[in-house]
């Protein structure tokens, strides 16, 4: 189930991890418990429950405490820990190493995101991390990216037999639908749609789009491209409409449509969905090889969790005046 936002709650609901009184972990402090280790790697609980905190904290209050969100993000937190404990152990045995210039370089490259610093930080502080830590994080992404390079690096290219079964055991995926090609102007109302479409009988349709239409590719002349069949309810008539100007009417508002070029429904060539089939095949051979290379890594490592603990830590949600 995904996060869900809920305008009417965001902002005034506080996540709050604690641990259930009566859980005996001996005289440790709650804070420093380990949740879990991978090899030399540990995670505390206040690290746990910080991410789980972290994670939840766009879920409006009831999907906050919903049982199922809670267990699948914990599920997901182990799981995360655990890869990244593994990556970075077999990035070490390798020399893998990410300088601190092209760590800056990235970090740099990231912000210019951003308008301002201010901005930057104040995304951070929204995401509840510290800058340092934020780029650690980044770190590991690199370092990340470099292990999963390495891994590729044994997969063999698809030859042409493979590339050949693919297309004929998959050939319906390659199908495309009956098409045509758009450019359309959007306004408010429909008088000021009657207004346009009579001056296009003398001015250029890009023109007049660029200057009314109230939609985003207004900019760009008001093309739409290529729409398939089936894709946008309202544009299903232009299919079987004779002319080639329309006037439809959407929660958008009334666009008045230009079909520059129909096409019928085909299915692509092989030599036409070769790219797309290599790509295929290049990432079911980078899944599997990746499966193997973590078994590998599984079996050669020393993995412990403390499940009690893991059930132990909850989430309390609280309003800003409670």
């Amino acid at each position: 189930m995904k996060a869900r936002k809920s305008p009417a709650l965001t902002g005034l609901f506080i996540l709050i991890p604690f641990f259930l009184h009566g859980c005996h972990f001996g005289n440790q402090r709650s804070s420093t418990l380990i949740v879990q280790t991978v090899n030399e790697h540990t995670l505390t609980s206040k690290q746990f429950a910080n991410q789980l905190a972290r994670r939840l904290k766009n879920f409006d209050a009831l999907a906050a405490k919903d049982p199922n969100n809670i267990i699948r993000i914990k599920e997901e937190i182990l799981k995360d820990f655990l890869v990244k404990g593994l990556t970075l152990d077999w990035a070490r045995s390798k020399n893998i190493v990410i300088s601190e210039d092209t760590l800056d370089a990235e970090v740099n490259k990231l912000r210019g995101n951003y308008p301002d610093d201010l901005s930057f930080r104040r995304a951070l502080a929204h995401e509840n991390i510290s800058f340092a830590d934020w780029r650690e994080e980044l770190r590991f992404t690199l370092i990340e990216r470099e292990v999963f390079k390495r891994i590729g690096e044994k997969i063999k290219p698809p030859e042409e037999s493979e590339i050949n079964s693919f297309y004929d055991a998959h050939k319906d995926r390659f199908k495309i639908r009956e098409r045509v090609y758009l450019r359309q102007i959007v306004v408010d109302d429909l008088a000021k749609a009657d207004t346009i479409k009579n001056d296009l009988k003398t001015k250029d349709f890009g023109e007049l789009a660029r200057k009314y239409s109230i939609t985003p590719e207004g900019k760009l002349g008001g093309v739409l491209g290529w729409i398939e069949k089936g894709t946008v309810d309202y544009f299903d008539p232009l299919f079987s409409a004779g002319s080639t100007l329309q006037t439809v009417k959407s929660p958008f508002g009334v666009h008045i449509i230009k079909v520059d070029k129909k096409a019928p429904a085909t299915i692509l060539s092989i030599t036409e969905a070769k790219s797309q089939i290599i790509r295929d095949l290049r990432a079911q051979r980078e899944q599997a090889e990746y499966i193997s290379w973590l078994d590998a890594q599984l079996r050669s490592s020393k993995i412990m969790k403390n499940e009690e603990l893991v059930k132990a830590i909850k989430i309390e949600t609280r309003g800003p005046n409670d």
